[in-house]
C-alpha cells in the first residue's frame, strides 16, 4: 500500500495543497478554504488504495480544522510553522512551496507537531484565558478608582479594612450621587460613577466565567490531586490541568517545565557554556498563575521553603531568581502526582535528594521509586 504525503497552505480565501508520493511527481492543487472541499480532496486521494497522511501549520481554527478533517484521513498532523524555518530553509516563499515543505518534512518524518488537545479542554483554555483578562480589567479599574479618590483629596476610604468591601464601595458610591447638577470642579464624580458601574459589570461577568471551570474542575481527578499541596488554589490547578492535557505526553520534568517556559535559555558553544533568563515560552497565564501560587506554597509548605530559602541563600537580589526556582520545582512535583495519583507528601519532599537529577521529585509522592 501506498503512501501519500499531503501538505495544506491555507489562508482565507484559498489553500494549497501538495501530494508526496515515493516514485510519482509532486501534484499540486487549489481548494477553496472550504472544509465541504477538503473533505472531498481527501477522500478523492484515498480512492485509490493509499493511506494518506495530512499537514497543515497551526492557526486560531487549527482545532476545529483537526477535528473535521481527521477522520477523513490515516494521521494527521497540526505543525509549527516557526521551528520548521530552521529545518527546512529556502530563499524563496510562495504557497505552492510552502505546502510542498510541509509534504516533504512529513515523509521524512521531520514536521514539528502541535499538541491539539480534545475540544473541551480548548475551550476550558478559553475559559481560563478569558477568567485573566477580566481580572486585569478588574485590577486596572480599581487603579483607576484609587487615583481619582486620591487626586481630589480622599486619600482613605471612611472604613478601615479592604477599599472593596462592602461599606467602603457604599461610600464611594455616595461620592458619585447627585452628579447631574456637580459643578465643573467636581466632573470627577461623573467619572466615578461611571467606573463603579464598570467595576460591577465586569465582577459580575468574572462570576459567570467563574461557575462553570469550578464545576469542570471538580469532575478531574487531577484537581483534587494538585489542591493538596498546600497554598495552590483552584485557578493554579484547572490551569496546570488543562494545558497539560495528557501529562504521559512529557517523559522527563524538564521538559514538563520546558512547556510552561520555566527553563533557562542555553547558549554553548565549544567549552562556554551560560545559562540565560528562563524561556517564556508556553501559556503565559500559567506562568502568572504559577507564581502567585508559590509565594504561597513558601509560606505554607515548610519543604518548599527551605528549598527557596536554599536558592535565595540569604541575599535579597535573588528572591525572584529563587521564587522562579521554586514554581519550576512545584511543577516538576505537580507532573510526579499526576503519573502517580499520590497526593502531596511533605515529609517525602523534605526527604528527596537534592542532588538526584532523574527525579527527586518523583520520589516525593512515590516512595516506591526510592
Amino acid at each position: 500500500m501506498n503512501d501519500k504525503y499531503i501538505g495544506f497552505d491555507i489562508d482565507c480565501n484559498k489553500t494549497c495543497a501538495c501530494v508526496v508520493q515515493q516514485g510519482h511527481k509532486d501534484q499540486y492543487a487549489t481548494l477553496a478554504t472550504d472544509l465541504t472541499q477538503m473533505k472531498q480532496y481527501l477522500q478523492q486521494q484515498k480512492q485509490d488504495g493509499s493511506r494518506v497522511h495530512l499537514t497543515f501549520e497551526i492557526s486560531g481554527e487549527a482545532g476545529y480544522r483537526h477535528d473535521a478533517l481527521g477522520p477523513h484521513v490515516d494521521t494527521l498532523t497540526v505543525s509549527n510553522p516557526h521551528k520548521m524555518t530552521w529545518i527546512y530553509r529556502t530563499s524563496k516563499k510562495n504557497d505552492r512551496i510552502d505546502c510542498r515543505k510541509q509534504a516533504v518534512l512529513l515523509s521524512i518524518g521531520e514536521v514539528p507537531t502541535v499538541h491539539i488537545p480534545p475540544h473541551a479542554v480548548r475551550q476550558w483554555r478559553v475559559t481560563i484565558q478569558q477568567r485573566r483578562v477580566l481580572v486585569n480589567r478588574i485590577v486596572s479599574v480599581k487603579n483607576r478608582i484609587r487615583a481619582l479618590l486620591k487626586g481630589n483629596g480622599l486619600t482613605q476610604a471612611r472604613h478601615k479594612g479592604s477599599c472593596w468591601k462592602i461599606e467602603n464601595i457604599e461610600w464611594m458610591k455616595q461620592q458619585a450621587q447627585d452628579w447631574s447638577e456637580v459643578t465643573a470642579e467636581q466632573f470627577w464624580r461623573v467619572h466615578l460613577a461611571n467606573l463603579l458601574e464598570e467595576l460591577k459589570l465586569l465582577g459580575g461577568q468574572l462570576k459567570q466565567v467563574t461557575i462553570y471551570p469550578d464545576h469542570y474542575l471538580d469532575s478531574q481527578p487531577g484537581g483534587v490531586l494538585l489542591r493538596s499541596i498546600p497554598g495552590v488554589g483552584p485557578r493554579t490547578a484547572e490551569a496546570i490541568l488543562a494545558y497539560t492535557d495528557e501529562v504521559g505526553r512529557f517523559k522527563r520534568s524538564k521538559q514538563y517545565a520546558a512547556h510552561f517556559g520555566l527553563t533557562p535559555k542555553l547558549d554553548e558553544s565549544g567549552q562556554t557554556r551560560r545559562l540565560g533568563q528562563i524561556s517564556k515560552e508556553g501559556p503565559s497565564v500559567v506562568r502568572w498563575l504559577l507564581v502567585e501560587s508559590t509565594w504561597r506554597v513558601i509560606q505554607k509548605s515548610p519543604a518548599i521553603k527551605a528549598f527557596y530559602e536554599r536558592i535565595v541563600g540569604g541575599q535579597n537580589q535573588r528572591k525572584k531568581t529563587a521564587v522562579v526556582a521554586t514554581a519550576r520545582k512545584l511543577v516538576t512535583i505537580m507532573r510526579a502526582m499526576l503519573q502517580t495519583g499520590e497526593p502531596f507528601n511533605e515529609e517525602l519532599v523534605s526527604k528527596a535528594k537534592k542532588n538526584n537529577k532523574n527525579g527527586p521529585d518523583q520520589q516525593a509522592v512515590n516512595p516506591q521509586n526510592n
